[in-house]
């Protein structure tokens, strides 16, 4: 199922495809096997029909099935595929404008090659938030090792959060919280995924903040801030497709 959600797919869409594909159920089983609400299988398998991942019978009661499963999962890999190079893409084509850029203009595209602009870098994200801030943590996301910055950061949060910026992350499933953000009732929402997505901020839907870290968490390799409303919107869209995979 984790692969199918890799794939694009939500959670619910995996869990009834995974059941779908081996053999034709009635959206009673289908709730029943996938542990999903019935009135809620129905609204999922209308849209996995429009997107033509499931058929159904004629029959009463309806079952739904997977008329070509080689095809369907074909699709779905050629889909993640071209979302792929397409983010790739515009992260070229933003590269290449760079060296027409009047150098006033660099304030919106600032590099950071160590710890010390890391900090520095990092701190946009909370001081430039007005609305909201989404956040991935990847599976290399490790909140015990350079505590110094983390707590900072831990800090900065909640402060923004005070101010009314409201923070939506997804942490590893492992992960424990930080005590700082645990007592955050209300602004700061978590849900758990394993990811290798890179480690990433998006600010209100205009500034991408991208850390490119190591399995081992001490390596750093650079950080980039981008205000570049294209690249946040497809940051953006990523972030929303693994928050609806995320448990929460």
């Amino acid at each position: 199922m984790k692969h199918l959600q890799e794939l694009g797919l939500t959670y619910y869409e995996s869990k009834v495809l995974e059941i779908a594909l081996h053999r034709r159920v009635t959206l009673r089983e289908l709730s029943i096997k996938a542990s999903i609400p019935f009135g809620k299988v129905y609204s999922i398998v209308k849209v996995m029909i429009k997107k033509g991942l499931l058929e159904e019978t004629n029959d009463r009661p309806k079952h739904v099935y997977v008329a070509d499963p080689t095809r369907v999962l074909e699709r779905l890999i050629e889909e993640k595929q071209q979302k792929d190079e397409a983010l790739i893409q515009k992260a070229r084509d933003l590269a290449s404008e760079l060296p027409r850029l009047d150098p006033a203009s660099f304030k919106f595209f600032q590099i950071g090659t160590n710890r010390e602009d890391n900090n520095k870098i990092q701190q946009r994200t909370f001081t430039e938030a007005r609305k909201e801030v989404c956040q991935i943590l990847n599976i290399h996301h490790n909140p015990k090792l350079n505590r110094q910055s983390k707590i900072l950061w831990e800090n900065e949060i909640s402060k923004s959060v005070q101010r009314g910026v409201k923070f939506r992350a997804i942490y590893p499933e492992r992960t424990k919280l930080p005590p700082k953000l645990q007592v955050i009732k209300q602004g700061f929402d978590v849900r758990r995924l394993d990811t290798d997505f890179v480690r990433c901020d998006i600010i209100d839907k205009k500034k991408v903040l991208i850390k490119f870290t190591a399995e081992d968490a001490i390596q750093f390799a650079g950080v980039l801030f981008i205000e570049n409303e294209g690249l946040a919107r497809n940051f953006q869209n990523i972030f929303e497709q693994l928050w609806e995979q995320a448990k929460d």
